[in-house]
């Protein structure tokens, strides 16, 4: 069954072009961390550096300027969802027990499980990383290196999100009938993506992951953004079809932006044109991956579902198993491509098989995605 595209959705229907989305990005997620091994601009600073090419930096920084922004806007959307189908009290159950216990539970874990691996490549590892020497020089001196939330920033923010949302509609400032006219493709299209200008310009090009402890405001200004719109669009999906002429507009400048920002980047100071370009391709490619998504995934597929299911798992895993598996490599003079294929296909295998005997029918599963049937 589709989604409805009434202006009131139906919190009963399966919504499968979102389900599908998130386990894309999921996939997208680890090739983009496993690309960065390989990327020339990171050489000096990724743990795992090895081997580099150019055009993987094209790719890297271009699935990062809207692979996060879909997954906030996938979460937003189900917020609503959420919200509306359980009310108040078990959507802070559930966002409880599904975002902020795993954040808890596996922060400490993921760390962990990176230290043991930067201990062990430190061991066996003849040929390190400039990145892998300096931190193995830092850990034999015993310096204390600061503790930060690694790439499970995504749900640090997402609570922040999920209490800045509740807060702004308690207050009525995040729905009511003006929110019909931010609303309107026009709007969309042509305003909305001048708000992420402000965000882009006050971090470097590439922008980092947010991952320090201590909340930035950037984050707000750039995914709560696209977290805020998930919230609206819920209740709005006939405005995806009512992007569908723009498809082709929004592919070509979300390229066409991309274009000046690779050839600009890195930039250490922020720049407006550098800032423009970033948000121009950051939503346009994210809303052309939702109506990509609403026109050509939107039906149930049995192995995407699964993907989609196992894709918290992976996510929460995907960092320190590739790590493990790219130390292994870096003493190896194999194809750098050869390296990039096996370093992804094998995170995601571990991903998937635990995920499949150790997860899916276990607590964990149900503390990730609910007990199954």
């Amino acid at each position: 069954m589709k989604p409805s595209t009434d202006a009131v959705a139906d919190p009963a229907i399966r919504y499968h072009y979102m389900d599908n989305l998130r386990a894309l990005a999921m996939l997208t997620g680890v090739v983009f961390h496993a690309s960065l091994a390989h990327s020339p601009m990171l050489h000096f600073f990724w743990l795992t550096a090895d081997q580099s090419a150019p055009v993987i930096d094209v790719f890297a920084w271009f699935s990062h300027l809207f692979r996060m922004p879909v997954f906030f806007l996938i979460a937003g959307f189900f917020a609503t969802f959420l919200l509306e189908k359980r009310g108040l009290n078990r959507f802070l159950l559930n966002r409880t027990l599904r975002v902020l216990l795993p954040f808890v539970i596996f922060l400490p874990l993921v760390l962990w499980s990176i230290v043991t691996g930067i201990e062990w490549a430190a061991d066996h590892v003849s040929k390190p990383s400039p990145a892998l020497y300096f931190i193995t020089q830092q850990m034999a001196a015993d310096t204390e290196q600061p503790i930060n939330t690694s790439h499970l920033w995504f749900l640090y923010y997402l609570c922040l999100f999920y209490v800045a949302w509740l807060l702004l509609r308690g207050l009525r400032l995040a729905m009511g009938a003006w929110v019909q006219h931010l609303m309107r493709p026009w709007v969309v299209v042509f305003i909305m993506p001048l708000l992420l200008i402000p965000a882009f310009y006050s971090v470097n090009a590439p922008h980092p992951a947010p991952e320090t402890l201590q909340p930035l405001l950037w984050p707000f200004g750039l995914y709560g953004v696209f977290f805020l719109f998930g919230t609206w669009l819920y209740h709005h999906q006939n405005l995806i079809q009512a992007l569908y002429r723009y498809w082709l507009w929004m592919l070509l400048a979300g390229l066409g932006s991309y274009v000046y920002f690779a050839y600009r980047v890195p930039a250490a100071e922020g720049t407006w044109l550098m800032a423009i370009a970033e948000s121009f391709t950051a939503w346009y490619m994210t809303l052309v991956c939702v109506v990509a998504g609403h026109r050509w995934l939107n039906q149930h597929n049995r192995v995407v579902r699964y993907f989609a299911d196992a894709s918290y798992w992976i996510y929460l895993i995907h960092i320190p198993v590739l790590f493990v598996v790219q130390f292994a490599l870096l003493d190896l003079a194999w194809n750098l491509w050869l390296e990039f294929f096996l370093s992804t296909v094998i995170t995601l295998g571990i991903g998937l098989l635990t995920y499949a005997l150790l997860v899916r029918w276990s607590p964990i599963g149900w503390l990730l995605n609910g007990k199954r049937q």
